[in-house]
């Protein structure tokens, strides 16, 4: 029944979830359960299915000025572009796959971005090609600015004290000297001659002669400083750590701080006009102002991701963007926030598909997720609960059960569309789930649990498994043979249909994640380290 060789092999990802995921996502597509359309073929690899247009962190969003044409930028070389206001986004490719930081967007054609290891990102014809430049350094760098009047002068800023210019729109760069060398993580210029940069343990400088020269000022400040913006040729704006918000009125000679009444982190900082203007960070936070600065107040977001990122074209229309990939746009001033991006970050700890193009994910929080379309899109399913799920099956396109935490048991009869929690008596963690048709199936879970129904999972009953092991997953090749896996390399066998099971010497000491059969004869079963039998 089983292949007689085992090998290890390495797995991406360090926890249970990540991996028990990954696994059956992987032997699904192996045995042939998994279909891919022209626009998801195996030879580009693997692509998002959730969230959607993509996951990685978003360091930068920046439009133009018609508030249409876009960009974001982020972990892993993530170029997002839209040409709608945000509405949708087509994913770029970028000649590196190297975080990007910064952003810089000069025209509807002409954007710039700087990341990590000194790489600097640019393109003229609205991103169908992104040209790599030489920075000629290899620190981060984190932020890029262009002057309002001038956008052929440009600086970006990095780790340790790294300044760099480009007076030819980005296109080649030279370094600059800086009197620190700690980490700068903003930059900003009101013009082609004054500017400000901020960075680590409360750094600030200026310049009034177009960065030649770089002066540093006496802050009473020690928290990191995160982003800094004008909003006229004199008066500018610093954001930082713990909530901190500094303004000058002499363009950055002197700086005074203003009370937040909040702890949070800030992390970047944008004004629509001279009055209005908008601070995000830590924990989906976002503070705005309708005076100038003077005073702000929090904005209720609803979200948890931090928000790394914000950019306002005017007093109404801005967008906000940060980690797991979220993307927001606001059209009343910050009052309320629309997602633009689909999905989420809850875990995922299991996905079946009945067929190339139906399945259900499931994960924390009683997330459920359905696609139609082999996985190109997913659609949230109210589940009901807020426990943690972490198995699911469907016997047809109608009929299916999903299990987790404290004795969950759901089942839904329209196709995953809606579900009802089914009431036992079992209060073990279950974490697999499968039936042999409509009316017989199996659950396993932790302390040795092994229950089964014979009636659609209206009532559930305990076998005896004579085991403490937690038993992770279950699977049957037919009708009368099944094997159940789990912690402390166990392994339960049972021929007569889940009556009885025994035990299956394996000279091991592994925990056993999945079990799947491709056939009656062939199966194969996966556990940590990277164990395949």
């Amino acid at each position: 029944m089983f292949v007689s060789s085992s090998k290890r092999v390495s797995l991406p990802g360090g926890s249970r979830a990540f991996r028990r995921a990954f696994i059956l996502c992987v032997w699904l597509a192996a045995f042939g359960a998994l279909s891919y359309s022209n626009a998801q073929a195996p030879s580009r690899g693997w692509l998002w299915q959730n969230p959607r247009p993509q996951g990685n962190s978003i360091n930068s969003v920046r439009f133009d000025k018609d508030k249409l044409h876009g960009w974001a930028v982020g972990a892993d070389g993530a170029i997002l572009h839209t040409e709608n206001g945000g509405f949708e986004w087509d994913a770029q490719k970028p000649p590196a796959a190297t975080t990007l930081y910064g952003l810089a967007v000069l025209d509807k054609r002409r954007a710039v971005s700087v990341g990590a290891r000194g790489v600097i990102l640019t393109t003229t014809d609205g991103g169908n090609r992104w040209k790599l430049r030489a920075s000629n350094v290899k620190d981060h760098l984190y932020s890029v600015s262009f002057a309002t009047d001038d956008s052929l002068h440009g600086w970006a800023v990095g780790t340790y004290g790294t300044i760099i210019k480009t007076t030819d729109g980005g296109l080649t760069w030279r370094s600059e000297q800086t009197p620190v060398r700690t980490h700068l993580y903003s930059v900003a210029f009101a013009d082609k001659k004054s500017g400000i940069a901020v960075g680590d343990r409360g750094t600030l400088l200026i310049t009034d002669d177009g960065g030649a020269s770089w002066r540093q000022q006496s802050l009473q400040v020690e928290q990191p400083l995160t982003g800094v913006t004008f909003i006229n040729q004199k008066v500018a704006f610093a954001v930082g750590y713990g909530g901190t918000i500094l303004r000058t009125d002499d363009g950055g000679a002197s700086w005074k701080q203003i009370e937040t009444l909040i702890t949070t982190d800030l992390l970047s900082i944008y004004f629509a006009n001279e009055q209005r203007g908008w601070a995000s960070g830590e924990n989906g936070v976002v503070l705005t102002t309708g005076d100038g600065g003077l005073t702000w107040f929090p904005i209720n977001v609803r979200t948890s991701p931090r928000l790394v990122t914000i950019y306002v074209a005017d007093a109404d229309t801005g967008w906000a963007a940060g980690g797991e990939g979220l993307l927001l746009r606001t059209d009343n001033g910050g009052m309320s926030w629309q997602r633009l991006t689909e999905g989420g970050r809850d875990d995922i700890s299991a996905i079946f598909f009945l067929t190339g193009s139906r399945g259900w994910a499931v994960g924390s929080r009683g997330k459920i997720l359905s696609t139609d379309s082999g996985g190109n899109s997913w659609i949230v399913r109210p589940s009901g609960v807020n426990t943690r799920l972490s198995a699911v099956f469907f016997i047809n396109k109608d009929e299916g059960w999903a299990v987790g935490e404290k004795g969950t048991i759901l089942r839904s009869q329209s196709g995953g569309q809606l579900w009802e929690k089914i009431d036992t008596t079992v209060k073990e963690d279950l974490t697999g789930v499968t039936f042999l048709n409509p009316s017989r199936g199996f659950a396993v879970g932790s302390r040795g649990t092994l229950i089964y129904t014979e009636d659609g999972g209206d009532t559930w009953h305990y076998r005896p498994t004579n085991t403490f092991a937690w038993l992770e997953k279950i699977a049957f090749a037919d009708l009368k043979h099944g094997i159940a896996v789990g912690s402390q390399a166990t392994i339960l066998r049972t021929e007569d249909g889940g009556e009885t099971w025994q035990f299956v010497n394996f000279n091991g000491k592994e925990w056993l994640y999945d079990i799947a059969f491709a056939d009656a004869q062939r199966g194969y079963i996966v556990g940590e380290d990277g164990l395949i039998l």
